[in-house]
């Protein structure tokens, strides 16, 4: 869904282009025009597998909509399409509309396939599961030695599972569970200690422990992910299973997450980073700041800011193109990140404009020592594919808490400082000046 008509035919034709052969990719301009689709595709006997929103619209927004349709079609999955690509913007419908992901706009083709592509594999699955999971409940319900019929079910799921008894002995696996779990033999007769010291062999320390907790819950269900030492993610699903109300035995189900992950962790470290120079964003680095500034009143620490910008960047970037202007920030930041400390934090503001902040400095001449090297470090030529390039940097500086106790007021006054080391002829750098300022202010407005 999205109001406007460009963007939706975009999407449309994208997610035809790569699922339309095995599914129907329906559109719609409004929210009471999706409800209203959902409705007949329902009445229909269609299963919503997968819905996709933009969130600000006319009339009724993406948030109010997918709370909506999460009420009426709870098992289909939710992706909202947003410019705010952080989780606070989305709280509301992540806890109340059960969204499986948020992605920012404009979106990333290859980012946007792969989510939904696992979106999808995510929803056939889960179906698949319940509908072998109901197929358990009923075998159950006629017969208790009927499940070696359900086990060879089971062997058709992509997922691994595992069947114990009420006593806890292991009544079969199949081969995907076996494969997770690198057993040998699939149709073992192992017992629950040999096939659980495999699996724990395997998980790192902290997942093992927990692991061993939900062994011992005969009782309750249990949903979980377990981390392995090889670096692989399993998700896993513990089910008592019941038999004219008492418990018979548990179903386990295990699911290689690996993959989803990996894009979920690409996707929040690419919201929080630029993408040139793979440097902090804004929204990270004002997270780092206020929780430096934060330790900073609590041990009365010195912290310094830092505004630096890149002079003649943008002759360089108009004279010989963006690529090599690209080049020349990459090649910057290497040699700014040479003069930092472990502690100090480097982010890109935006363009030829970068900021940083030294926490637990012991003096105001620490920031210079600093600024001092940051300077001299750009001074040297750059050599870019060919082309000799040479700019300068000019850095303004302010000093928590003498010029400022919160992160815009310190921003604000090293970029104050940073125009003072511009007008100052460049290739310097410069404090803010409270004085200097006020008498600056007197002067310009009488």
């Amino acid at each position: 869904m999205d109001d406007e008509p460009d963007i939706l035919r975009s999407l449309g034709d994208r997610l035809k282009r790569h699922f339309g052969k095995d599914y129907d990719i329906e559109l719609a301009s409004d929210g009471e025009d999706a409800i209203s689709l959902c409705a007949e595709l329902t009445a229909e006997g269609k299963d919503i597998a997968l819905i996709i929103s933009d969130r600000k619209m006319q009339g009724m927004g993406g948030d109010t909509l997918l709370i909506r349709l999460h009420a009426l079609y709870p098992k289909a999955l939710k992706i909202m399409l947003t410019g705010q690509a952080d989780a606070n913007s989305v709280g509301n419908v992540v806890n109340a509309g059960a969204l499986y992901r948020y992605i920012a706009k404009p979106w990333d083709e290859t980012d946007l396939i792969l989510t939904v592509a696992e979106a999808v594999r995510r929803f056939k699955q889960d179906k698949q599961l319940a509908e072998q999971n109901e197929l358990l409940r009923k075998t159950n319900a006629k017969l208790n030695s009927s499940l070696a019929l359900l086990l060879a079910s089971l062997e058709a799921t992509a997922d691994g599972i595992l069947v114990l008894d009420r006593a806890g002995k292991i009544v079969s696996y199949n081969q995907k569970f076996a494969s997770i779990w690198n057993l040998l033999d699939p149709n073992s007769t192992a017992s629950e200690d040999a096939v659980l010291d495999v699996i724990l062999e395997q998980l790192t320390e902290p997942d093992a422990v927990s692991f061993q907790i939900a062994i011992a819950q005969h009782n309750i269900e249990k949903h979980n992910f377990l981390k392995l030492k090889n670096g692989k993610i399993i998700e896993y699903y513990l089910r008592p299973q019941q038999l004219m109300g008492e418990i018979v035995g548990k179903l386990w189900s295990f699911r290689d997450v690996t993959q989803q992950k990996q894009i979920e962790a690409l996707s929040q470290h690419q919201a929080l980073h630029d993408a040139l120079t793979n440097l902090p964003n804004r929204i990270l680095f004002n997270q780092k700041l206020a929780a430096a500034l934060s330790d900073a009143a609590d041990y009365s620490k010195l912290l310094a800011v830092m505004f630096l910008d890149v002079d003649r960047f943008k002759e360089v970037n108009d004279t010989l193109g963006h690529l090599i202007g690209d080049l020349l920030l990459q090649n910057v930041v290497q040699r700014l990140m040479r003069c930092l400390r472990g502690t100090d934090v480097l982010a890109r503001w935006g363009g030829d404009e970068f900021v940083l902040f030294l926490p637990g400095i012991r003096r105001r001449e620490d920031a210079s020592d600093i600024a001092c090297r940051l300077v001299e470090e750009l001074q040297p030529q750059f050599r870019l594919n060919g082309h000799c390039v040479n700019v300068t940097a000019s850095i303004g500086i302010a000093i928590y808490p003498d010029d400022g106790a919160d992160s815009n007021t310190l921003l604000h006054n090293a970029d104050v400082a940073l125009y003072k080391a511009k007008r100052s002829g460049r290739n310097n750098y410069q404090y803010y000046s409270a004085r200097e300022q006020e008498m600056e202010n007197n002067i310009m407005f009488g």
